[in-house]
């Protein structure tokens, strides 16, 4: 990795900043990508860290007037491996909002599920080529990385977009930004997770979280008066997934009681989906999906999700290809 410019001003890169990669492009660009780091468990910051801090740059340098042009192919490999951490992030917090809902907490069910949404953005953004981090830490400074020339691994560090945002607030704004643009023909019905035009705001997911979270009297409504709990419960346990899980979570992706169970875990199967195109490219993401899913198999035995045949906690195994190794049979 090497600093290329510390005084990058932002007329070189601003038409870069939110231009989405198309699929062809994300898999030449992650063709070569390195899985060490992942399995290392480093992350992006520490090593832009050190090549910042080598080259003279601090953190106040780093602005949204002027950023930084780095090169390496070791960057990508680094975003790829943290596109994969906070993929396996949103799978366990989706098992886990299912598990609380089995046990009759739905309010904390639901703030479960923003967090698995809230990650997978973070992986579909790595995706991209792209991640919002601090880079100094325990400072709170943030910052946007993302690709000036994809392909020749050169990437600009700025505060561009992230500057005066919560993390919250930047990476579902830049979430929407980037993949607004983006096209997947191969199933069109993934579009409802992605795309401006079918959410009111980009940020009504976190505005969710928040209200039965935080806001007084709001959420928690099984503890002011748990005969409530059997009705809350059957809003979610009534979907039924049998076949065509996609197509349907796509149309209940505007459901006003499943909405965000099913973009959660669409987001989640769309994750998946890129990840499995880009292996298609790269023999050691292959090698590094199989032994994942070795290891997702193992956790779900020791979760023990529920085993109905029609539930989506079920059905995400098949299509993960989990299920024969992780069903609970006892």
């Amino acid at each position: 990795m090497e600093i290329v410019d510390n005084t990058f001003s932002v007329s070189n890169y601003e038409d870069f900043l939110n231009k989405n990669l198309d699929l062809e492009d994300i898999k030449k660009g992650f063709k070569e990508a390195k899985v060490a780091y992942y399995e290392g468990r480093i992350a992006l910051w520490r090593k832009l860290k050190e090549s910042l801090e080598s080259s003279g740059t601090i953190a106040r340098s780093i602005t949204s007037e002027n950023g930084v042009l780095a090169k390496g192919c070791e960057i990508t490999s680094l975003v790829l491996g943290e596109a994969l951490e906070y993929f396996c992030r949103s799978f366990y917090n989706f098992y886990a909002q299912d598990k609380l809902i089995e046990y009759r907490y739905p309010t904390w069910s639901g703030v479960t599920n923003y967090y698995s949404s809230f990650f997978c953005i973070h992986s579909l953004l790595r995706l991209q080529g792209r991640c919002i981090t601090a880079i100094w830490r325990p400072m709170g400074k943030k910052f946007y990385i993302f690709p000036y020339s994809f392909l020749d691994h050169e990437y600009v560090i700025c505060t561009n977009g992230v500057r005066g945002k919560t993390a919250h607030d930047a990476a579902w704004w830049l979430y929407y930004e980037i993949y607004d643009g983006f096209e997947y023909p191969d199933n069109l019905n993934f579009e409802s997770i992605f795309k401006r035009k079918y959410v009111g705001t980009v940020e009504e997911e976190i505005d969710f979280r928040n209200q039965i979270n935080y806001e007084p009297y709001q959420g928690y409504d099984e503890i002011r008066d748990p005969n409530l709990i059997p009705s809350i419960i059957e809003k979610y346990e009534s979907k039924k997934f049998t076949r065509n899980e996609i197509e349907l979570l796509s149309r209940l992706t505007t459901d006003p009681d499943y909405r965000y169970y099913a973009r959660s875990v669409l987001r989640l199967i769309f994750c998946y989906t890129l990840i499995t195109e880009l292996a298609s490219e790269n023999n050691e993401l292959v090698s590094l999906i199989g032994n994942q899913k070795a290891d997702l198999s193992s956790f779900l035995r020791q979760a023990k999700p529920r085993n109905d045949e029609n539930m989506l906690c079920r059905r995400l195994q098949k299509l993960m290809g989990l299920e024969t190794s992780s069903v609970n049979t006892g």
